[in-house]
């Protein structure tokens, strides 16, 4: 009779917890329905390295684009791993969500992404496309010359050991800084208890099982240690891959997990935009496209709280420059600008960090920092919180910047572009609703 107690006390116990963890809601800030834009700045939400059954997915493309939709998703960028077939369907304005048919190409030991190079995505072969990828990969970068095309986007890697290939390094424009499916293999390899109790969650709460990956990651990382390398050389920026319809590899077992609602609604790219996007398709996606090349794009992890309404920016008296921009220091009154939302219900931090090293830190929703020398500046958030019940406290980072690179000489217009023709951002004044 006892042991029959136990286990009922047992059952009921568990019934319990799992009840609560199901309705356990990790936010950090309160879910507006649509949440106002930073005044001066509009906020698309977008996610980049998607694959479908059109390549090495195990979802259709119109299916994921479902379920972007219903993500609330403003872009999904398909990335076809060697896809040689031509096929546009998708591409545009499509309900709320704008699609952009890109390309994935292997090469070497690594995979590059193509953005907006017509005559790459227009490769017969792979070896044609390799051949193509070798000629960009020679090209000296130009500061002044930021285009949307011909633009290599250098992703992880499949095999979750295996590190970047230095010798191609030098000359890809952008880097996947986060990989989802590399934040979850790291977790499984380095912390193998903590994901197995991941696992356990993820039937009852899969938002909070993925969250539970993120607690390893800190302000930097070798992927943002490269960029920081990387930048103070020449233009280059920083993406979050979501790497949906890639099977997870669980002990040599494919798994279709996790699935692409908890990935699209877990973390993303946030291009901010001094302008609006309009709803004609080309301009459009040439604007997307240009922004992420230029590194006006924050990633975030939405999970924790809807990031919409942030902005961050480098002032002077020579004007005003966001995320991405490459400036001269002018050595007097420059100052980093930083705003979040609202304030979080948590404690929480933003880190300005100068060439990968923090120079400061500030609890506050407005931050501002003096800028006395020049380097690579990012902005980094986190948050403390605790993802379940027998968690302890944890910080989880909520939003990584592109980098704002002052340098030492130049002229201070090389970091403006066609995106960058609104004044500097101001306190007081309501955004103008989106266009579709």
């Amino acid at each position: 009779m006892r042991k029959l107690l136990f286990f009922a006390a047992s059952a009921l116990a568990l019934f319990a917890y799992v009840v609560t963890l199901s309705l356990h809601n990790p936010a950090i800030i309160s879910d507006d329905l649509e949440p106002p834009n930073f005044p001066g700045f509009h906020d698309y939400r977008g996610v980049i390295n998607v694959q479908s059954t059109n390549s090495s997915g195990f979802e259709s493309a119109t299916e994921l684009l479902r379920k972007a939709q219903d993500a609330k998703l403003d872009f999904i960028v398909f990335t076809e791993l060697n896809d040689f077939t031509g096929r546009r369907g998708l591409a545009g304005w499509n309900r709320q969500t704008f699609v952009i048919q890109g390309k994935k190409f292997g090469y070497v030991e690594s995979r590059v992404i193509s953005l907006g190079s017509e005559a790459l995505e227009a490769a017969e072969s792979l070896g044609q496309a390799q051949t193509m990828i070798a000629d960009y990969l020679s090209r000296p970068e130009t500061s002044n010359s930021v285009s949307a095309t011909d633009r290599l986007l250098l992703t992880r890697p499949p095999d979750a050991k295996s590190k970047w290939d230095s010798s191609i390094l030098p000359g890809v424009s952008g880097l996947e800084a986060i990989n989802l499916h590399s934040v979850a293999h790291a977790a499984l390899h380095d912390a193998p208890a903590s994901f197995i109790w991941s696992s356990m969650i993820y039937p009852f709460n899969s938002k909070l099982a993925a969250l539970r990956l993120f607690a390893d990651l800190g302000n930097s990382s070798p992927e943002f240690e490269e960029i920081d390398r990387l930048a103070k050389d020449r233009p280059v920026f920083a993406t979050l891959g979501s790497d949906v319809g890639r099977p997870f590899q669980l002990f040599g077992i494919p798994l279709r997990l996790p699935t692409a609602e908890v990935l699209f609604r877990l973390a993303s790219n946030h291009l901010l935009l001094r302008s609006e996007l309009t709803g004609e398709p080309e301009s459009d996606r040439r604007k997307i496209l240009l922004g992420i090349a230029q590194g006006q794009t924050y990633l975030a992890l939405d999970a924790i709280g809807n990031p919409k309404g942030f902005a961050a920016w480098y002032e002077d008296d020579s004007g005003n420059y966001p995320i991405g921009s490459r400036v001269t220091w002018r050595k007097a009154g420059g100052r980093l600008s930083v705003r979040l939302p609202k304030r979080p219900n948590t404690p929480f931090e933003t880190a300005i960090l100068r060439d990968g090293q923090v120079v400061m830190t500030s609890n506050s929703v407005d931050t501002q920092y003096a800028v006395n020398q020049p380097g690579v500046y990012r902005i980094v958030v986190r948050a403390f919180l605790s993802p379940s019940l027998f968690d302890g406290g944890r910080w989880l980072p909520w939003i990584w910047t592109n980098p704002i690179t002052l340098l030492e000489r130049g002229p201070a217009s090389e970091g403006k572009s066609e995106l960058d023709q609104k004044p500097r951002p101001k306190r007081s004044g309501k955004p103008s609703a989106r266009k579709r």
